[in-house]
């Protein structure tokens, strides 16, 4: 009797547990087949750019004569799947670029008209979808006109069926610029080149004088008056003015320092440039920190923007070895 009354127990033992398992997934079986009630659903309905998350998009583009494709397009987020398409366009929205600015103090300005466009304005999210097909924000970098940074702003301009836009997400702001892998450009003939003023020179076994950055030759210098006088000397800056007597656009200019291994000291490192049409007034074409190496003792210093002019000023701010004097051996525009 004793072991037919501790089967029994254990049998309901067993039932127990059995019961007390089903309990709970018989209770998630009833939730799994309620449905989450949201009222009007619709009100959390929205349509934004993907790409418009991160703050800006940055883009650095080689500068050359062909087209670059940018992809964008569009999302869709809600509680309801989608159940026609939706379609969405896209325009260049100068206000969202003024906006910008003013939130963020800064002075971007949209590119050259001719340097980029949007071939196709629309973008499509199909039924079941929660993202469109991509189209293109096109870059010609060549025609950017230098390396100047410049912002595009693309936001949605309308949606059809109409829906809500998450306005935070509406633009994208691509910032776009241009770098050159190599000089594509030649240089500009000195020979009707005239040094037009200059801040001071002084005389050296390599020249000194101020006509020697211009002579076609790196085995000649200019120097800034490096001789004191009752302990004095010009401390920085220095320049020269250059009248080219002729009107050229200019991408930039090159710069050779003297030759030799003790003579890098004198290598221009902080640089003005300015460029003008008649001599007087005078426009930044940019400002440099420059180097250069014992084994190339010239710097390349390449315009944000491509300037017209018939005159340039150099204007050395500081040197390489942060002391009173500077040299340059020969200027090349192009």
């Amino acid at each position: 009797m004793k072991t037919i009354y501790i089967k029994l127990r254990t049998k309901a033992r067993r039932w127990t547990f059995l019961i007390l398992l089903s309990a709970p997934l018989a209770s998630l079986y009833q939730c799994k087949k309620s449905e989450l009630k949201i009222d009007n659903p619709d009100q959390y309905t929205r349509v934004f750019m993907q790409s418009a998350s991160n703050g800006a998009v940055t883009k650095t583009l080689t500068i050359k004569d062909e087209w670059t494709n940018i992809p964008f397009g569009a999302g869709y987020s809600g509680f309801k799947l989608l159940t026609d398409p939706i379609n969405i366009n896209f325009k260049i929205d100068k206000v969202q670029l003024d906006l910008y600015n003013q939130q963020n103090n800064t002075n971007y300005e949209l590119p050259p008209a001719d340097s980029y466009k949007i071939a196709e304005s629309s973008v499509t999210i199909q039924p079941g979808n929660a993202g469109s097909n991509n189209i293109n924000l096109e870059i010609n970098p060549s025609k950017l006109g230098g390396t100047k940074a410049y912002m595009i702003p693309v936001a949605i301009s309308d949606v059809q069926p109409t829906l809500t836009v998450n306005e935070p997400l509406r633009t994208t702001f691509f910032l776009i610029n241009g770098i050159y892998e190599s000089n594509p450009f030649s240089p500009i003939a000195i020979d009707k080149w005239e040094i037009h003023d200059y801040s001071d020179d002084d005389y050296d076994a390599v020249g000194g004088r101020a006509k020697y950055a211009i002579d076609g030759t790196i085995e000649m210098a200019w120097l800034s008056t490096y001789r004191r006088v009752d302990g004095w000397r010009p401390a920085h800056p220095h320049y020269l003015t250059i009248d080219m007597n002729a009107n050229h656009t200019l991408h930039g200019i090159t710069l050779y320092g003297r030759r030799g291994q003790n003579q890098a000291y004198l290598f221009p490192k902080n640089v003005l440039i300015e460029t003008s049409n008649d001599g007087t007034t005078w426009t930044e074409a940019g400002s440099f920190t420059i180097a250069a190496s014992s084994d190339d003792t010239s710097a390349i210093m390449y315009f944000e923007k491509n300037a017209n002019c018939r005159f340039f000023k150099i204007t050395v701010l500081s040197s390489s070895g942060n002391g009173d004097t500077t040299s340059i051996a020969e200027i090349v525009a192009f």
